[in-house]
């Protein structure tokens, strides 16, 4: 309904319920993708960084894309959220929407590693 659409409009920082759908309720599973998600997404956000340091657009715009989708895959809804901003910023060419996009980016992504790592440790200390 439409209020459960505000309600996500709200976008959720870590949305661990659709992610554990996902994954059919597999804790386990759920925490490897977990970790692998916090150990690569740093070096996406750098490989970002990098190319709106350049001039090409099409390529901070795909980069963008790429994190859209695994901020996706783990529920990081206003991470994804920020990340299409950019995508669609880097297809219309406009480097400087993204560039100031960038602190946001980054500012998302912590709140959704620090969401992660507390359930993390509420799951290795029930």
């Amino acid at each position: 309904g439409k209020r459960q659409k505000a309600k996500e409009g709200r976008a959720a920082v870590f949305d661990q319920e659709t992610m554990l759908k996902r994954l059919m309720g597999d804790q386990v599973l759920a925490q490897t993708v977990i970790q692998g998600f916090l150990q690569d997404i740093p070096q996406q956000i750098q490989e970002l960084k990098r190319l709106l340091a350049g001039e090409d657009a099409a390529a901070a715009g795909r980069q963008a894309h790429t994190i859209k989708g695994a901020a996706a895959n783990v529920g990081g809804e206003s991470l994804r959220a920020v990340a299409l901003q950019m995508e669609k910023a880097g297809k219309a060419g406009d480097l400087a929407a993204m560039r100031q996009r960038m602190a946001e980016l980054e500012a998302q992504f912590g709140r959704l590693q620090e969401a992660m790592q507390r359930e993390i440790e509420k799951n290795a200390n029930p």
